[in-house]
C-alpha cells in the first residue's frame, strides 16, 4: 500500500490521534521519511477535497491527515526539535524571521498553536536578538499553556440558549433538523475531547459548559418524548 493512497497505516491497531495535516504530497514524504526513521507507528488519511484545485486554487481540507499513538507525541516533538537546531540555514529563512519579540514569546508560550519546528525556530531568533529563553523557562511556558487548556474553556452563552431553544421547539413542532443540531451541539459541548502537546486527552469545555451540554443533550430526548406525546394526543381527537 503506498502512503498516498486513501488511508496508509503502519500499525492498524492501536489509539491513534491528529497529529498534523499537510496541504502537499512532498509535505508528507519529507513527514514519514522522519516517522520511518525513527520506526514510529503513524496513520495518514487523505482528505478529499470539497472543490477542485483547478477552481479554487487548493482544496477545502488538507492535503492528508497525519495521526499518531499519544504516546509517540513527546518523541516526535523531540525530534523535530533537534533537527531544527541542525539546520542553520532553515533557520535564516524561516517566516519567524519577520515576526517581533513580542510575538515571538507568544509563540514559545503557546505552543499547542504552532509547530515543535516553529517553537525551536521561535527561541534560536529571540536568543539571537538577546532574549534567550533557557530549556526550562520553555517548558514552564509549556507546561502551565497545557494547565490552562486542560481545564476546560468557556461554551458561547448565546450559542448554547440558542441550541437549547431548538431542542426545545425540535421537539414542541417535531422538527428532526432542530432536535439533531441541539442534541449533537449538546453532546459536543458535554463530551468533546481535545489532545494536548503532549498527547494527553481532555475534556474540551469547562464544568459549568459540560453541564449545560448534558442538559441540552438530554432535553432533547425528553423534548421528543413530548413531541410524540403531542403528535399522539392531537391524532386520537381529531
Amino acid at each position: 500500500m503506498d502512503i498516498l493512497d486513501s488511508d496508509f497505516s503502519t500499525a492498524p491497531d492501536g489509539e491513534f490521534e491528529f497529529y498534523r495535516d499537510f496541504i502537499n504530497e512532498t509535505q508528507v514524504a519529507d513527514f514519514v521519511r522522519i516517522l520511518e526513521a525513527h520506526r514510529i507507528p503513524f496513520r495518514l488519511e487523505k482528505s478529499q477535497t470539497l472543490l477542485a484545485e483547478a477552481i479554487t486554487g487548493h482544496g477545502l481540507l488538507p492535503f492528508a491527515v497525519l495521526k499518531l499513538r499519544p504516546e509517540d507525541f513527546k518523541k516526535i516533538n523531540a525530534i523535530l526539535e533537534k533537527q531544527v537546531l541542525a539546520n542553520p540555514d532553515f533557520i535564516e529563512i524561516h517566516y519567524l524571521q519577520q515576526f517581533d519579540a513580542r510575538e515571538l514569546l507568544d509563540v514559545v508560550k503557546r505552543p499547542d498553536e504552532w509547530t515543535p519546528e516553529d517553537v525551536a525556530v521561535a527561541r534560536i531568533i529571540l536568543a539571537q536578538r538577546g532574549i534567550p529563553i533557557p530549556a526550562e523557562d520553555a517548558e514552564r511556558f509549556r507546561k502551565k499553556r497545557n494547565e490552562k487548556l486542560r481545564a476546560g474553556k468557556k461554551g458561547n452563552t448565546f450559542w448554547m440558549a440558542a441550541y437549547l431553544l431548538s431542542v426545545v421547539a425540535g421537539g414542541v413542532l417535531f422538527s428532526p433538523l432542530f432536535l439533531i443540531a441541539g442534541v449533537g451541539m449538546g453532546w459536543y459541548y458535554w463530551q468533546d475531547k481535545t489532545i494536548d502537546t503532549e498527547g494527553r486527552k481532555f475534556f474540551t469545555f469547562e464544568p459549568n459548559t459540560r453541564l449545560a451540554g448534558q442538559v441540552i443533550f438530554y432535553l432533547g430526548w425528553v423534548s421528543l418524548a413530548v413531541g410524540f406525546g403531542l403528535m399522539y394526543w392531537f391524532g386520537v381527537n381529531e
